[in-house]
């Protein structure tokens, strides 16, 4: 879904030129509902140094997970983008999936072993006895040997050479060095949210817009002027949404990602009037869906967006 925008400028950095589409909620989390009120440069700043990191967030990988049967193409292009730990006979080694199959990483440990994939084992093992001048046919049964190998058996595949195929018996994400979502990005699609609502007034000079403008252009820190709360709902979902909750009194809009994760913002000493929307987007389905609400106060506010001290 497209929102249409009206102005001319970046809502960002306010500079005029040619502006591109912009995923309100991140497209690497499967977002879809976009506008074209960014400018080419904070598009690309806000994907790649804010947003990109988003799909490390350990309850962003628990999600899908959670879901993987009813977004299996999301899940696989979160999930085998992350870390993962596989667990064997000797203990644990740290690796990735790969066409749904677990490689662990290549490493040399203390005692001058090699953990290697198995594919990769067969090359190392030719290298290795290739250079300590064996012929072809030895290192040929060397490699033999270690395909035939059974597993978690110690084998002997050239003199002085010995190999195990350790076999994985679970596989789990890991999440010991995930950083959690830089609230930065539920306030950038807050953000953008009220500016679908408040139009060209979001270019408004007010301390608190101003303060959120400068904040996502140099994505440092949340200003004093917006409070991120983290919340969570009682279970995982496969939508997103985004809802434009009122003034109580100020500006609060609240972002749900895969059913269960929300955030609330609020906008301190800041508040827009007119229609309220809320906006769902169905996973599984693709269906995307905006509604009015608060019929009653739809005629009320000729201007949009109120700066309070």
């Amino acid at each position: 879904m497209k929102v249409p925008w009206p102005g001319k400028c970046c809502i960002i950095c306010l500079g005029a030129g040619p502006l591109c589409e912009e995923h309100l909620i991140p497209r690497a989390l499967g977002g879809r509902l976009t506008s074209e009120f960014l400018c080419s440069s904070c598009n690309s700043r806000l994907g790649h140094d804010l947003e990109a990191a988003a799909k490390s967030d350990p309850s962003i990988l628990l999600a899908v997970q959670h879901l993987s049967e009813q977004i299996p193409s999301l899940a696989k292009s979160l999930v085998e983008s992350h870390p993962h730990i596989g667990y064997s006979e000797p203990g644990a080694a740290r690796g990735y999936i790969q066409n749904g199959e677990f490689r662990v990483r290549s490493q040399s440990l203390d005692d001058g072993s090699i953990i290697q994939p198995t594919d990769d084992a067969t090359k190392s093992i030719a290298t290795i006895l290739r250079k300590s001048g064996y012929q072809e046919n030895p290192i040929e049964n060397a490699v033999a040997a270690l395909q035939d190998a059974s597993e978690n058996k110690l084998v002997e595949v050239a003199p002085g050479l010995e190999v195990v195929k350790w076999r994985v018996d679970r596989v789990e994400l890991d999440l010991s060095n995930a950083p959690m979502m830089n609230p930065l990005i539920p306030a950038k699609i807050a953000f953008e949210f009220l500016a679908c609502h408040a139009g060209t007034a979001i270019y408004d000079q007010v301390p608190q817009l101003s303060e959120v403008r400068r904040a996502l252009y140099t994505m440092e820190t949340v200003p004093d002027s917006i409070r991120v709360d983290r919340l969570l709902s009682s279970k995982y979902e496969p939508f997103h949404g985004i809802c434009f909750e009122g003034n109580d009194p100020y500006a609060r809009v609240q972002i749900r990602l895969f059913g269960r994760l929300a955030f609330r913002v609020n906008f301190l000493r800041l508040s827009v009037g007119g229609p309220r929307f809320v906006y769902t987007h169905r996973l599984d389905t693709s269906e995307e869906r905006a509604d009015i609400i608060d019929e009653s106060k739809h005629s009320e506010p000729k201007t949009a967006l109120h700066a309070h001290r």
